[in-house]
């Protein structure tokens, strides 16, 4: 039997290569690999976003207006410099996509994401998300975390958020 591999299926081997490399330390590569995730298009990507935003929501603390702030909601208030004077605009949108996700805002979330990803000035502001991903597992790794539970939680985000419903089923001969 053969199998020939989907984009989509190949952009989940591919991110959970990433993660691992990136819990190992090995980030240059572990970036290089975010290519494959980054050639998809339209649902499947979205639906790869959703599993890296769902993956960093379940391995930190932070949520809701925490992400976009750096603050609790009733500090948060109180700031007056706005994100994107703050950061860079793709981790504005990265930290926005972050906040909206971990406030269970999924249509917020899909509406930011899809706009980003239909504009082609765009590609380095969607690929954030994913980097952003493969930073927090480095910080998480640091800490002493083992690289296969940064691996399991991902696994765990893909088949909940992921495009994992595609049949995996491979070809007769």
């Amino acid at each position: 039997m053969t199998h020939e591999a989907k984009d989509h299926q190949l952009a989940q081997v591919y991110l959970q290569a990433a993660v691992a490399e990136a819990a190992l330390g090995e980030a240059e590569q572990a970036r290089h690999r975010l290519d494959t995730v980054m050639e998809l298009r339209g649902y499947d990507l979205l639906a790869m976003a959703r599993t890296a935003a769902a993956f960093v929501d379940s391995i930190t603390p932070v949520t809701g207006h925490e992400w976009a702030t750096g603050k609790p909601l009733a500090q948060a208030l109180e700031q007056t410099e706005s994100l994107d004077e703050r950061v860079p605009p793709a981790r504005a949108l990265t930290l926005r996509l972050m906040s909206a996700w971990s406030s269970q805002d999924p249509e917020a979330f899909d509406a930011l994401f899809t706009a980003a990803a239909d504009d082609p000035k765009a590609a380095d502001h969607v690929r954030d998300l994913f980097v952003y991903a493969l930073e927090w597992t480095a910080v998480k790794a640091a800490s002493a975390a083992n690289p296969q539970s940064l691996v399991h939680a991902l696994a765990a985000a893909t088949k909940k958020h992921g495009p994992s419903m595609w049949p995996w089923s491979r070809q007769a001969p």
